[in-house]
């Protein structure tokens, strides 16, 4: 089969045939259909995560959505013709404190689709049925790829934030993440402000279901959201320290600043600012199954899915070029 391999880090990845997966008793084989290109892609192939412990060569990729061709002894869950999708998550312990506390996705046995095993840079790919994920009619295969990763990310910070209808939520970064936050705190009721530079995305914003734009050019975030008596919650899916820092000021009465993004900078935290106001900052990575699950249904029933381009299985290396260069327009999908 053919597949795109990391063979070293911050090398381009060699397409090239390589052996079909071989399946086990509790595993499925899928024919891939459509793999989202991350971020998280990126910073692994330019060996900004070469810690890790990731085993090369790796084919990476963990947004991946197909269909079962095979099915191993021992699964019942699962035949030959579903429609699936494989996370970033593809093996948790249930033992561990994360594991027994419900937070299996902070695992530290975790095995990791793309990162630590192969994933869906090629034409097929195995996984645990028990960490394979039934995509629900009504979302189409390919474009709903981005959802097992940008979907659960903003998914499950918003479902476990409770009741947000008539609350003020605010999005800040309107990006491959933001623009589901959007879309899925619109769809939850919540009064959606959305936060970004410049007047480019503001028309796009207001489509997704955003019922107000803040201008970060023309004024800081929090100053702006705090004169609309603040928000109950914000998603920070922006990479900047300083739209971090200007976040806290636009908490209301017990908000919370959920961080999204991979912020590597320092940022500059007044205790203070958190004390009076009983405001909180979070972070949040993926979700739980149950999360994946519940996201799965929440975006078939409520016809949400990601904006994306697709792309050939064999221009991945001019898809990572583009997003070096910030050029994606919001998601992009690899096809076989």
């Amino acid at each position: 089969m053919k597949a795109a391999v990391c063979e070293a880090f911050g090398k381009p990845l060699v397409l090239k045939e390589v052996p079909e997966p071989t399946v086990g008793p509790d595993e499925v084989l899928i024919r891939m259909k459509g793999c989202g290109v991350c971020h998280s892609d990126l910073h692994l192939v330019d060996g900004d995560w070469k810690d890790w412990g990731t085993p090369l060569p790796i084919i990476p990729g963990h947004e991946v959505t197909g269909v079962v061709e095979k099915a191993g002894d021992q699964v019942t869950t699962l035949k030959p013709g579903d429609p699936v999708g494989v996370p970033w998550m593809q093996y948790a312990c249930g033992q561990c404190p994360a594991c027994r506390s419900g937070a299996e996705m902070l695992c530290a046995a975790q095995k990791s689709t793309g990162v630590t095993v192969h994933g869906g840079y090629a034409e097929r790919v195995k996984a645990p049925a028990a960490f394979t994920h039934r995509i629900p009619d009504g979302l189409d295969l390919i474009d709903a790829a981005p959802l097992l990763c940008a979907g659960i990310t903003v998914f499950s910070p918003l479902r476990h934030a409770g009741n947000l209808a008539g609350k003020t939520v605010a999005v800040a970064g309107i990006g491959g993440l933001g623009h589901l936050g959007i879309r899925m705190a619109a769809a939850m009721g919540a009064h959606v402000v959305a936060v970004t530079r410049g007047e480019d995305k503001k028309a796009l914003a207001h489509e997704l279901g955003a019922h107000e734009v803040i201008d970060s050019e023309k004024e800081k975030a929090g100053n702006q959201l705090a004169r609309m008596g603040g928000a109950f919650l914000i998603l920070l899916t922006g990479i900047s320290a300083r739209l971090f820092e200007d976040c806290i000021e636009g908490l209301g009465p017990n908000g919370t600043l959920v961080v999204l993004a991979a912020i590597a900078d320092p940022a500059k935290v007044i205790p203070t600012a958190l004390l009076f106001g009983q405001k909180k900052i979070a972070g949040s990575i993926i979700g739980t199954r149950d999360d994946m699950d519940a996201m799965l249904a929440f975006a078939a029933d409520h016809g949400i899915a990601p904006i994306v381009e697709r792309h050939p299985l064999g221009t991945v290396n001019d898809v990572l070029d583009r997003m070096r260069q910030g050029k994606i327009r919001l998601r992009a999908v690899l096809t076989p």
